[in-house]
C-alpha cells in the first residue's frame, strides 16, 4: 500500500493561519501522542491570521483542523485510527481537529535522513527519538493492514495517511493539504 505525508500547502499568500490548540482551561491537550481525549467541551484555537478558509490546515502545533466533511471521511476511512474532535476557531464552531490514534515505528532507517536526540542534547528526555526527518521512507512492513492514517513513533510530528484516504480527501475537494509519498513502490 501508499502511504503519503501531508503537509499545509502554504502556497496561497491569503489564507488563515490557526494557532495553538486549547482545552476549555487553556491547558494544551496532547493530540500527537495517540493517546484519546475525554471531552466535555470543544477544544479551541485562536485564528493568528484571518484569510481563506481551507478545508484542511495544521495548527502552528501540527494538529490537523478539517470540515465537518472531511471528518467524515476520515472517520469513514481511518476509522478506529482517529478521534474527530470539535474545536472553536474564533467565533466559529464549524471545524473539527483530527486527533490521530495510531502510532507506528516504521521509518526505513536505512533509505531515509535523519538526525536522532543524544542523551547530551538540551532534550535528553528526547534520546533515540527522531529530532528532524529531512528524508522519509516507511518500511511498509512494520505497518499492518489496514491502517489508513498515523503518526511516527519517535517524532508525532508527520501525519501519514494512506492512498485511499489522500484519494478521498481529494475527491472530495480539499483545499489546503499537499501530499508526498513516503514509500517506495
Amino acid at each position: 500500500m501508499m502511504y503519503f505525508q501531508v503537509f499545509d500547502d502554504m502556497r496561497s499568500s491569503n489564507r488563515w493561519h490557526i494557532g495553538e490548540v486549547t482545552l476549555s482551561d487553556g491547558a494544551e491537550p496532547d493530540l500527537k501522542g495517540g493517546i484519546a481525549l475525554h471531552l466535555t467541551t470543544p477544544l479551541s484555537a485562536p485564528i493568528h491570521h484571518r484569510g481563506a478558509r481551507l478545508d484542511f490546515s495544521l495548527t502552528s502545533f501540527g494538529v490537523p483542523i478539517v470540515t465537518p466533511k472531511l471528518a467524515t471521511i476520515f472517520r469513514e476511512v481511518a476509522g478506529d485510527d482517529v478521534q474527530i474532535l470539535p474545536i472553536v476557531l474564533g467565533e466559529s464552531a464549524q471545524m473539527m481537529a483530527v486527533n490521530v490514534l495510531r502510532v507506528l515505528r516504521c521509518v526505513d532507517e536505512n533509505q531515509s535522513r535523519f538526525t536522532k536526540w543524544t542523551a547530551s542534547d538540551h532534550r535528553a528526555d528526547l534520546a533515540g527519538q527522531y529530532r528532524s526527518i529531512t528524508k522519509l521512507v516507511l518500511d511498509t512492513s512494520q505497518i499492518p493492514p489496514p491502517v489508513h492514517c498515523f503518526r511516527l513513533w519517535g517524532s508525532y510530528v508527520e501525519m501519514i495517511v494512506s492512498m485511499e484516504l489522500k484519494n478521498r480527501l481529494e475527491q472530495a475537494g480539499c483545499t489546503g493539504a499537499l501530499f508526498e509519498k513516503v514509500t517506495i513502490p
